[in-house]
């Protein structure tokens, strides 16, 4: 283990080296967990031809069977760069005690919590900040909000009244925002 600031330095630096050949290494092969270059292999089906070789016990309990996926790559002011993905097998879904799902989506039911998600993301950190949105009433209102979503654990306190959303559930949570929205996020979708 380095002890001197010299051998931290050239730790960080060799570390820095390998995580360069590694990610080089990545791009001259195709990754199938990644989606593909619409350029290079324009399959619009590439995720479900990835979860259809998804079979056996793992993906299947008697009559329900198969497995869900999701991720992203996220870039925003108060995210910073993510790249996250996640496959379940149905069954263990529909097993789940749906308590710790509940309680997220009870603290997305309110549209001013959406709103102070939004602007998280977008970078707003202190809780004077998140009072500028239209019609958050008081600073306790706005506290109010923050517990039920800190509750849920969508949000964390990084210092007094300074806010942020944890990496692990930024996609998650534009996932869940992006499925309420449907297809009134496609081009040209009637909504329906």
């Amino acid at each position: 283990m380095p002890k001197s600031t010299v051998e931290l330095a050239a730790a960080i630096e060799q570390m820095q080296q390998r995580l360069e050949a590694l990610e080089a290494a990545a791009g001259a092969g195709a990754d199938p967990t990644r989606p593909p270059d619409p350029d290079v292999a324009p399959d619009p089906f590439w995720l479900l031809d990835r979860l259809a070789r998804n079979t056996g016990p793992a993906f299947a309990r008697g009559e329900v069977a198969g497995s869900i996926a999701y991720g992203g790559r996220v870039r925003a002011p108060g995210a910073g760069e993510l790249v996250w993905q996640l496959e379940h097998a149905v069954p263990e879904v529909l097993e789940a005690d749906l308590g710790a799902a509940s309680a997220v989506l009870g603290a997305l039911g309110h549209p001013l919590r959406l709103e102070i998600l939004r602007r998280l993301l977008l970078g707003a950190r202190s809780l004077a900040e998140l009072q500028e949105i239209p019609g958050t009433g008081t600073s306790g209102q706005v506290h109010h909000h923050l517990r039920e979503l800190r509750a849920a654990g969508l949000v964390v306190s990084q210092r007094r009244n300074h806010y942020a959303i944890p990496a692990e559930r930024v996609v998650p949570l534009l996932v869940i925002v992006a499925a309420a929205l449907g297809r009134s996020l496609v081009p040209g979708a009637d909504g329906a």
